[in-house]
């Protein structure tokens, strides 16, 4: 658990300098369930990245990842009745039904930019071509390992209002772009229209059995989407898409797997009020298990920083022919 003595000393070593004051040090134990938190964290920030010590970036990185390493995995309940199921989907669907309402841009981007009050059609621009960085990790990870996938029909889970949808069109024949907010969906239908894209078609999807009528298609494709919901669902979407790859197909997918302090109990879970937003994670075992079971092949895993949280993971993988 943290401290303000813990706090000091994160800041001295890791940006070389203290706390501004005790009000920022009681924000960091307020925000941090662990050290491995406040230390990933400080590492992403901006002012780390300017430091011109190499030593220090380097020492900094490796007492995240041993902590990480030697970290004891925590309770994680993934295996529930379909009554639970169905109280969880509905709560996610609660949430993301209000965001698509509420806050489109802002619930897949969260930066104040693209908040309702404040976004404006440079803040949208923008947001749309950041999506073209998260399509490129297709070309990046087929580049780096030498292994590409059929692009016939691209099945992206999480399209939301089209960010990387758009780009995923120019990859793929075809783009099935599925989400739970019938607003996020609304808007991504209309961007698709105003830049003239004609090979996207969409799907709400309201339960877990709204999965079975998808179509088999040649890849699938999902960032920053599984995360935000709980392990029984993250592991329940996962055999059903997966199992839906077709031979000579792919996936490459991101979901957090080992979060330091992280631990998830379905009833305690449902006993809470929802937050706005939510970040969970599934045992890389499972992880790996579901791939197995669909007979993709795991041709990469690269540790990444889309949560902000170390632990989170891009997995890419094949079917073979």
């Amino acid at each position: 658990m943290l401290n303000s003595d813990i706090v000091k000393e994160a800041y001295r070593g890791i940006l070389g300098r203290d706390p501004e004051s005790q009000e920022v040090i009681d924000g960091q134990i307020r925000r941090h369930a662990t050290v491995s938190s406040l230390l990933a964290t400080m590492v992403h920030s901006a002012e780390f990245k300017k430091m011109e010590n190499p030593k220090a970036r380097n020492d900094a990185v490796m007492a995240v990842l041993s902590e990480a390493y030697w970290n004891k995995p925590g309770t994680i309940e993934f295996d529930v009745s379909e009554e639970a199921m169905r109280r969880l989907v509905g709560r996610i669907r609660d949430q993301w039904t209000l965001l698509g309402e509420t806050e489109p841009h802002w619930s897949v981007l969260t930066d104040d930019q693209y908040r309702s009050d404040k976004i404006d059609e440079e803040a949208i621009a923008a947001f749309y071509q950041s999506g073209e960085h998260s399509a490129r990790l297709i070309d990046l990870f087929e580049k780096r390992t030498g292994v590409s996938a059929q692009h016939g029909v691209c099945l992206e889970l999480g399209c939301g209002v089209g960010r990387v949808t758009e780009h995923l069109a120019k990859r793929f024949d075809r783009v099935i772009g599925v989400d739970i907010s019938p607003g996020n969906l609304k808007l991504c239908k209309e961007r698709m229209a105003k830049v003239e894209i004609h090979n996207v078609e969409t799907q709400v999807i309201g339960g877990m059995e709204d999965f079975d009528s998808l179509p088999d298609f040649d890849f699938f494709y999902s960032i920053i989407v599984l995360q935000h919901n709980s392990p029984p669902i993250q592991k329940a979407m996962l055999r059903s898409l997966l199992g839906k790859v077709k031979r000579g197909g792919g996936a490459l997918f991101q979901i957090p797997t080992e979060m330091p302090g992280y631990s998830f109990e379905v009833e305690p879970y449902l006993a809470t009020a929802a937050p706005t937003m939510e970040v969970h994670g599934l045992p890389k075992s499972v992880v790996l298990d579901e791939i197995r079971r669909a007979g993709l092949h795991l041709v990469d895993v690269m540790p990444d920083s889309w949560t902000d949280i170390l632990g989170s993971y891009t997995f890419y993988a094949v079917k073979p022919e």
